[in-house]
């Protein structure tokens, strides 16, 4: 290896012309040569599982055309992770690689980090083994090597701060499915009874339908939970009363009682996770502004997209069009001898997209806003789900908008009507005079 080139070079035989489809090829050592660039020259693989990790090394050392390889095996402990960590130190490793694996990856890659060295986390598809050769120690190594060389692309790690204010989001989401989960028993728990409520009240966690829901708790009367209810729902009262007067068994009294317990519970919790999260994200508060101004996007929502996407999306991304493919919700590529196949978007980071999926159908939902025509033109031809997955990556594209250029969001008023019928106009007079429809529709219109 040339300490000066920092690279590894091997011959690659005797020079002869190559013939393919009438073309010629001269290949020469001097001028040509199918070495790989040595990116890191003392670099690291881990292969990481959850009570060892396999650590391999490769150094590449000046006038030597091979390089050396040292392997050692670590438990996962933190006084083993800390030895591992002084024992790349002392090997004097510039960064180390290892697979996405779960959540096991998380404490060896901090161990990296603090001790100094570049960490890199790779997709473990990208880096994957082929079948029938693959042992920890290979896999260590086949890392070290796609370290040293610069084969993989690093994974997107956001700040120790920004990993804590995920994990709180992504706990929120589960403490949100599981109050709906709750909700859905308290919903079967007054329909099995024939209490109705659902046909009469709006919102039967509201308000009104929660003192109606703690009124069957308690074992009050009906007349009694009447009297406690406010004037909105005096145009109601006729059709309540008649509700009310199916009874709930003693046993379903106290599930009851029991899963609005739960709920009050789950509530506190949110309120609980809300406070952190938004506390943690006070440095980032007219980013979260700026992204409540888009529709569809409430205050959750935008403190989820922001821990998602870490506190610097626009230097980490560099444009929209990366940042969607790893959201998950852009268009994929697959062609082959030329012809373009169906290009479903990829997994890319699944909260994240959940979160831009519920967005976008409130975005949807909102007259007068350009997400409203471009989803309902949209559907037409592709159907509902995957119109909203493209009003996803639009409400991410302008999201990136919005942050970039650090203003509120202002609607542009397309009318996606207008732009469909000029990109399908041409193609549907052809077929209108091919099958002879346009002479008839112009004799029509001149009678």
């Amino acid at each position: 290896m040339s300490p000066a080139s920092g690279r590894v070079s091997k011959p690659i035989g005797t020079a002869r012309p190559l013939r393919w489809k009438g073309v010629y090829s001269m290949h020469n050592d001097d001028f040509a040569s199918d070495a790989m660039h040595v990116a890191v020259p003392r670099a690291a693989g881990i292969d990481v599982h959850k009570m060892q990790v396999t650590v391999s090394v490769r150094l590449c050392v000046a006038g030597q055309a091979e390089a050396q390889v040292a392997t050692r095996v670590f438990k996962t402990h933190p006084a083993a992770l800390q030895a591992m960590t002084g024992w790349l130190a002392g090997l004097e490793v510039e960064a180390a690689t290892m697979e996405g694996t779960g959540v096991y990856w998380i404490a060896p890659y901090r161990a990296v980090e603090r001790a100094g060295i570049r960490a890199e986390l790779l997709h473990a598809q990208h880096v994957k083994q082929i079948k029938g050769r693959k042992t920890d120690i290979a896999d260590s190594i086949w890392l070290a090597r796609v370290c040293q060389f610069g084969l993989g692309r690093p994974s997107f790690v956001p700040s120790a701060e920004f990993q804590e204010l995920r994990e709180h989001c992504r706990y929120r989401r589960k403490v949100v499915e599981e109050r709906t989960r709750v909700r859905n028993r308290v919903h079967k728990t007054i329909d099995c009874a024939g209490l109705r409520m659902g046909g009469v009240l709006s919102d039967v966690f509201g308000r009104n339908g929660r003192m109606v829901l703690d009124g069957l708790a308690a074992g009050r009367e009906p007349a009694e939970i009447l009297e406690g209810l406010t004037w909105h729902v005096r145009p109601k009262m006729e059709r309540l009363a008649e509700v009310l007067v199916a009874e709930l068994t003693p046993a379903a009294v106290w599930r009851l009682a029991r899963h609005l317990e739960d709920m009050d519970r789950l509530g506190r919790r949110l309120a609980d996770i809300d406070w952190h999260v938004e506390s943690g994200l006070e440095p980032w508060k007219r980013q979260l502004d700026l992204l409540e101004t888009v529709p569809g996007v409430a205050r959750p929502s935008a403190r989820a997209i922001l821990a998602e996407i870490g506190d610097a999306p626009l230097e980490t991304f560099g444009n929209a069009a990366r940042l969607a493919a790893w959201a998950g919700v852009a268009p994929g590529n697959n062609e082959s001898a030329g012809k373009r196949r169906s290009g479903r978007a990829l997994k890319g980071n699944s909260a994240l997209r959940a979160t831009l999926a519920e967005c976008a159908h409130g975005a949807v939902r909102t007259k007068g806003t350009q997400f409203e025509a471009y989803h309902g033109h949209l559907k037409l031809r592709r159907g509902y789900k995957r119109a909203i997955l493209a009003a996803a990556h639009k409400l991410l594209r302008v999201m990136w908008a919005v942050l970039r250029d650090d203003r509120p969001y202002r609607d542009p008023k397309v009318d996606y009507e207008k732009v469909f019928v000029r990109r399908n106009a041409p193609r549907w007079i052809r077929m209108l005079e091919k099958h002879g429809f346009l002479e008839e529709f112009k004799a029509q219109s001149a009678r």
